[in-house]
């Protein structure tokens, strides 16, 4: 990929991706202010907070399956890119490095009147029919495809009414969820820990068994799977990576992975091996 044409892309991208088709294919998204840099870099939405305060960058953020496709069909040419699930980088990046975790969460709203119900029983609670609970679409972002493989690990583990669950309507984009869900209008959303950590909302963390945080848990979360347009994504454990796509985007990618007091400020894990390169894409080639 050559150097990013900043203000040329993001008009064209733009229009398509406020459009009825590019909304419902890659979602909405939130940017942060233009610097004067020249570097661009896509993040997934759950990496804005922390993106936005690593300097060097103008910052766009969606899903990051989203990412993928505004990439992969040419309509963004980022510097960097920084996504929840390293698999995602296949395709148009050669390496990744692996930079910080996370968990699967229940975060709820402490003024909702269910809010007691949340925290005595989650398990019964995200069956209610009375109880709204918000998820992101798992065709656009990982937090999407994991919260359905969450629940269909809990299924076996707790016997949840998995489809009780996902009938509920109130999927949401990433960037919007817990500001609907602080807001008022959910009861409670499965989200990542750090989005309620960053928001200072409350959360009920969830079993390791489901939450995929464990690495030693691997081959149990591998079991359940989501097809994702092309490819089945298996059960992981949560891991970001970012990759410079140009030379240019190269010294922001190392800052985002140097910025690991506020990561963990925001409510990220960042293991001692880490940073790490991802050999999933090694493997791929």
């Amino acid at each position: 990929m050559g150097r990013s044409r900043r203000s040329l892309l993001r008009v064209a991208g733009g229009t398509i991706a406020s459009g009825a088709v590019g909304t419902f294919l890659y979602g909405q998204s939130e940017r942060a202010k233009p610097t004067e840099s020249e570097v661009d870099a896509l993040v997934a939405g759950s990496l804005l907070r922390v993106a936005r305060a690593t300097p060097g960058a103008a910052i766009e953020a969606h899903g990051s399956a989203a990412v993928r496709r505004l990439v992969l069909n040419d309509l963004r040419r980022p510097d960097a890119v920084a996504l929840a699930d390293p698999r995602l980088f296949e395709g148009f990046a050669e390496r990744a490095t692996l930079f910080a975790t996370n968990a699967l969460v229940l975060a709820y709203n402490r003024d909702s009147a269910h809010s007691g119900a949340i925290e005595r029983d989650w398990k019964r609670a995200i069956e209610s029919d009375g109880i709204a609970i918000g998820r992101t679409d798992p065709e656009l972002d990982p937090l999407g495809y994991r919260t359905v493989m969450g629940l269909r690990l809990a299924e076996r583990a707790y016997g949840i009414d998995v489809r009780a669950v996902l009938e509920k309507p109130q999927i949401l984009p990433e960037t919007d969820l817990l500001s609907v869900l602080d807001g008022g209008g959910l009861d409670a959303a499965f989200a990542y820990r750090s989005m309620a950590v960053e928001r200072g909302l409350a959360y009920r963390p969830l079993p390791a068994r489901i939450d995929f945080s464990d690495p030693a848990r691997a081959e149990e979360y591998a079991s359940v799977a989501y097809d994702l347009g092309e490819r089945s994504i298996a059960g992981a454990p949560i891991r970001y990576g970012v990759a410079a796509t140009t030379e240019d985007g190269r010294a922001w990618a190392d800052r985002l992975v140097a910025s690991g007091r506020a990561l963990r400020e925001s409510g990220f894990t960042v293991p001692r091996e880490y940073p790490a390169r991802d050999a999933s894409l090694d493997a791929d080639r």
